[in-house]
C-alpha cells in the first residue's frame, strides 16, 4: 500500500474527504504493514496478565526488556489495569 493521507492530520484528512468523501477510518491494511503493533499487544497483555497474577518480579523484568520510550506509559496501564480490579501495583 502507498502512503496517501495522515488521517490524523487536518490538511490531509480534509483532502481525503475531497478525493474518496467523508472518511473517518481509512480502511484496515491488518497486520502485514504493521506486525510490530501486534508484537506490543501481545506483549503488554502478557505484561498485564502477570501483573494481574501478582506475579510482579515478572513484570518488572519485562518492562525493562521494553524499548525505553515504552516504559512510561506501560507502567501507567499496568498500574491503571491492577487498580481498575481493586488493587495495587508495587
Amino acid at each position: 500500500m502507498v502512503y496517501k493521507y495522515n488521517f490524523e492530520n487536518a490538511t490531509e484528512k480534509r483532502q481525503a474527504d475531497k478525493d474518496l468523501g467523508h472518511v473517518l477510518m481509512p480502511p484496515n491494511d491488518g497486520q502485514v504493514n504493521h506486525p510490530e503493533h501486534l508484537k506490543q499487544h501481545n506483549t503488554l497483555q502478557v505484561i498485564q496478565r502477570e501483573a494481574l497474577n501478582g506475579n510482579y518480579d515478572v513484570v518488572k523484568q519485562m518492562i525493562n526488556e521494553l524499548p525505553e520510550h515504552q516504559k512510561k506509559d506501560t507502567i501507567e496501564m499496568i498500574k491503571k489495569t491492577v487498580s481498575d480490579m481493586g488493587r495495587t501495583y508495587e
